[in-house]
């Protein structure tokens, strides 16, 4: 997108198909996600608010496995430091991560993620129907949960 307007995704747009490479080198293309919910979580280890997220987010997405995805991308390439503190403090975050991409910078600026943690939530056709910044565990909970139940 160099040398071109920078897109700034909002509510009722359609997402931004990004393809990246995650932890376990598996590439992800937000487009091959359409069916599913897919929420997209900004966040990195430096932000204290984002590791109290982190099991709720993991325990959704183990309650929805069929009707949810969770992407988190984080701001920083701290992989190994976030692991030893995952560990250290008992957090399991057995979701879709990605630490390094060469686009990282442009998918939080089209989403304009400008704090953490920062949440896109997506409909299964693809359109994006909520973004809020902060660590509302009601917040979050409610919202994937009405927009997953709606799937049934």
């Amino acid at each position: 997108m160099e040398g071109q307007d920078l897109i700034r995704l909002q509510k009722g747009d359609l997402a931004y198909n990004f393809n990246e490479t995650d932890e376990e080198g598996e590439e992800i293309e937000l487009e091959s996600y359409r069916g599913k919910i897919v929420l997209i979580n900004f966040t990195a280890t430096y932000c204290g608010p984002c590791w109290k997220t982190y099991n709720q987010m993991d325990q959704l997405q183990k309650e929805y496995p069929n009707r949810l995805k969770i992407i988190s991308i984080h701001m920083d390439e701290e992989k190994e430091f976030w692991e030893k503190l995952a560990n250290k403090h008992q957090i399991e975050f057995d979701v879709t991560s990605i630490w390094e991409s060469e686009n990282k910078q442009e998918i939080f600026d089209i989403y304009q993620a400008n704090g953490f943690p920062y949440y896109v939530l997506v409909d299964q056709e693809g359109i994006i129907k909520s973004k809020w910044f902060g660590n509302n565990p009601k917040r979050l909970e409610n919202r994937v949960r009405r927009l997953v139940k709606k799937l049934n």
